[in-house]
């Protein structure tokens, strides 16, 4: 059974996406055509951990890894949807998740901390560049993609609840949580036919 969903991702604080070190040494967070995006692998990596998390907490995983046996397909419900190494193929296909608004970016400072002798490192500032939960007009910025699921006939309707439960789930995405960055309510409505 094969259905498509909208998803929608609503900021609720500034966001950092590593995106690498720009020539000035400040981490610059991810971008396509100049605007914040959020990567698809992402957004499926966080889902596919929650979602073991549930399936193992109802007994539908009970302790596979996904490392196992690459060679032959994988029984527990986490695998048969989202794949594992080998000839296990993914069931579920993902957007990036874009944004039309218009997003400002303010540079947030930090020390940099040497966390084996829990010591500031002497004179080092670390810049990071965050993405604005907030568009020019005041509006939160929501990012928005689809996702298709082709799900097994045998538990359509339990991989269906686990998948939506574990996408609304998410409560942070990206880089610093501990900072305040990349709080996150994210939606899922099953796209119109």
């Amino acid at each position: 059974m094969k259905k498509v969903y909208d998803v929608s991702v609503k900021l609720l604080s500034a966001l950092h996406i590593n995106g690498g070190v720009d020539p000035s040494g400040t981490r610059v967070t991810i971008k396509s055509d100049g605007a914040p995006y959020i990567p698809a692998t992402l957004f499926k990596g966080i889902v596919r951990e929650n979602f073991g998390k549930i399936a193992a907490l109802y007994g539908d995983d009970s302790g596979c890894t996904g490392k196992e046996n690459a060679d032959r397909p994988c029984s527990c419900l986490s695998c048969r949807m989202f794949g594992k190494a080998g000839f296990q193929r993914s069931r579920l296909v993902f957007d990036n998740l874009t944004t039309q608004q218009e997003s400002s970016y303010l540079i947030r400072t930090n020390v940099s901390i040497n966390r084996y002798l829990q010591k500031a490192h002497d004179g080092a500032l670390v810049f990071t560049q965050t993405a604005d939960r907030l568009d020019k007009d005041g509006n939160d910025i929501v990012f928005s993609g689809q996702m298709t699921a082709h799900y097994p006939d045998d538990c359509a309707q339990k991989a269906e609840a686990y998948l939506i439960t574990a996408a609304e789930m998410i409560k942070c995405i990206g880089l610093g949580k501990s900072r305040g960055l990349g709080f996150v309510e994210v939606t899922i409505n099953e796209a119109d036919s």
